[in-house]
């Protein structure tokens, strides 16, 4: 049987959080103490630039079960993540917030959840939703795309609870297009969640705008899925299939009635349509022919500036 250094590893990507950080962590140790005592918190420093670093160095000079790392540039959430699971050396690893959303007290809800079944992966989802209608909307639409080549597709958050033997999976993946729940899906589909009563964030701003989130989701689907691709070929199918019917038209029209042949403005709306058209699909392939080219070059997900 495996053996484990700690019973829980509980990792925490901060960006921006210096209001709140301390109190998140303390929190967390406080729930952590009342599980066991072979436990581990892991902070990420995700490129913050509102001291938040210096307050995650004061937490662990205090407390040892505590690690903080500090990456270089701000890489975003899920490549934070990554670094913390990489360093992760508990049984069970948990991923959380850093803004209260998630309520530290909830960790024991995951943990008993997860302890001693076949679920290789558990969600802490929202039974009441805190978000912004266009955050929900974005939320919802992103999960719509994704089911339709993964049922399972869609169904978490980013408060998780993973068995390490999923998490050294996944960890594997070091490459700059690191998306958690999409790599789990390769892995593994013995996945669960946990209603949970999710809080308002006590951070000042959101570390994700509506135009991040919008790439965000783009980038996961251009890495995890076809589903691009397989849109650009149904548009084409379908563009030739109408053009085809749209001709015949009006060549029968012609050939029966002798009507003229069609003006200036019609040829040249169906010139420019055509044209957008084929644009957007070779956009579309260069976004993945972009994303295998950083892969081949193999790009970093992260970079650690420094650790304590």
């Amino acid at each position: 049987m495996q053996s484990f250094e700690n019973e829980i590893s509980v990792v925490v990507p901060v960006y921006n959080s210096s209001s709140c950080i301390k109190d998140v962590i303390y929190q967390i140790n406080d729930e952590l103490i009342k599980i066991t005592e072979d436990y581990e918190i892991i902070i990420v420093d995700d490129g913050s630039i509102d001291g938040s670093w210096k307050l995650i160095k004061e937490i662990c000079k205090d407390n040892k079960k505590i690690k903080g790392f500090s990456l270089a540039k701000n890489f975003g959430q899920h490549k934070a993540t990554l670094c913390g699971l990489s360093n992760a050396s508990g049984k069970y690893v948990i991923t959380i917030d850093d803004d209260f959303e998630h309520n530290p007290k909830d960790i024991q809800t995951l943990y008993n959840a997860i302890k001693n079944s076949e679920f290789d992966l558990v969600y802490g989802v929202a039974r009441n939703k805190k978000k912004s209608f266009f955050r929900r909307a974005m939320t919802a639409f992103y999960k719509f795309i994704s089911k339709i080549e993964n049922p399972y597709a869609g169904l978490g958050s980013s408060f998780r609870i993973l068995k390490n033997d999923l998490v050294q999976k996944i960890v594997t993946h070091n490459n700059h297009l690191f998306f958690v729940d999409e790599l789990v899906l390769w892995y593994t589909s013995n996945i669960s969640a946990c209603q949970l009563d999710f809080q308002k964030s006590k951070k000042q701003s959101s570390g994700y705008s509506f135009l991040s989130l919008f790439m965000l989701s783009s980038n996961v689907l251009m890495i995890s899925s076809t589903m691009p691709l397989k849109l650009v070929k149904s548009l084409g199918l379908s563009m030739s299939f109408i053009s085809f019917l749209v001709g015949t038209f009006y060549f029968v029209k012609k050939l029966i009635h002798k009507t003229p042949a069609a003006g200036y403005t019609s040829i040249i709306v169906s010139v420019l349509f055509s044209a957008g058209l084929i644009m957007f699909c070779i956009g579309i392939i260069g976004e993945y022919l972009g994303n295998v080219l950083m892969m081949q070059n193999q790009k970093p997900a992260f970079y650690i500036k420094e650790k304590t």
